[in-house]
């Protein structure tokens, strides 16, 4: 029953990512879970400057993060609708990134991960859309630039670039080399702006320190804590069922769906690489590997078969999420 509502694709599975989304952060509006840069080692110049603007606002600090969430989570759901590499159209991709990043109280707050998941989003769109394009330029150059901007709020971002050229062999049929620079130049618009603004400001040596700092302190502690670990088990065997699922009818789906599905790979793969190998990275990249594994589980949830096993797994998936909320810290 609880399954059958989240996967609908109806007025009311929409309403329900704001809704759900309140109950999770209910707590979070009354006792703001506020930023402090000097434990978090220093800040990117786009992040510092959306810090400063809500610096002083408790309240509009996780206003506004919770909003950041509710729209990633649309986004996610539509990237899903609009691209037709899940099963059938369903907000259920949203509903699974929501209640995942919210039930983590730390991630309730104006982390610069939220404003990049946004532009992580929308380089994820452009890689999308340049399947079967003919001018692949444009997409191609746009993704690398979008994905850039989102580095700028939050650095680790940067281990998906990658994708981009991962992308261009996957998604694209021209053979021109001259495609293989566009993502360098893309990427590099943004920072070469940053740079120069830092320069003629006299930040330069600032901006460099900051960005030492943030590459050499250790913020992955997270990994060992008992309920992100059981709560991420969790995740893990429903991505493994979602993972099966889509392997069982690959030949049989859409070639576009394929590699859509192979882009997803792809960022998991990059993104707990990443995680795992570098100490820089903190509880924020769970923002990041999310999208891929949200799409994975909602194929498998989204199949035409039903089992008792779904209901329960979606019911131990809200639980543990819940326990993780309420527990957590």
């Amino acid at each position: 029953m609880l399954l059958r509502i989240l996967k609908s694709n109806t007025l009311l599975s929409a309403l329900l990512i704001p809704v759900i989304g309140f109950f999770f952060w209910m707590h979070s509006f009354r006792s703001p879970n506020i930023i402090d840069l000097s434990l978090a080692n220093g800040a990117m110049p786009l992040y510092y400057l959306a810090y400063q603007t809500f610096k002083d606002q408790n309240f509009w600090q996780v206003f506004m993060a919770f909003c950041l969430v509710i729209f990633n989570s649309y986004f996610i759901a539509q990237l899903g609708s609009s691209f037709l590499f899940l099963r059938k159209r369903s907000y259920l991709p949203g509903i699974i990134y929501l209640i995942t990043i919210s039930a983590f109280k730390v991630l309730h707050a104006l982390l610069p991960v939220h404003l990049a998941t946004l532009f992580v989003l929308i380089s994820i769109y452009f890689i999308f859309d340049t399947f079967h394009k003919r001018v692949e330029i444009t997409y191609t150059f746009n993704a690398s630039f979008f994905l850039a901007i989102a580095s700028l709020f939050y650095f680790p971002v940067v281990v998906l670039f990658p994708l981009v050229w991962i992308s261009i062999f996957v998604l694209q049929k021209d053979d021109n080399w001259r495609l293989l620079a566009v993502p360098i130049l893309g990427f590099g618009v943004p920072w070469l702006f940053m740079w120069v603004y830092t320069f003629l400001t006299d930040t330069y040596n600032s901006l460099w320190s900051e960005l030492i700092t943030m590459l050499w302190t250790r913020h992955n502690q997270y990994l060992l804590e008992p309920y992100f670990l059981v709560f991420t088990a969790i995740v893990a065997i429903l991505a493994t069922l979602g993972s099966i699922s889509v392997l069982s009818v690959y030949r049989r789906i859409k070639v576009s769906a394929r590699k859509y599905f192979v882009i997803c790979y792809w960022i998991m793969g990059l993104v707990i690489v990443s995680a795992l190998g570098l100490i820089t990275i903190s509880i924020e990249i769970v923002a990041l590997s999310t999208i891929p594994v949200a799409y994975f589980i909602s194929h498998y949830f989204l199949s035409e078969q039903r089992t008792i096993l779904k209901e329960v797994l979606t019911w131990i998936f809200l639980l543990t999420a819940v326990v993780v909320l309420v527990y957590y810290v």
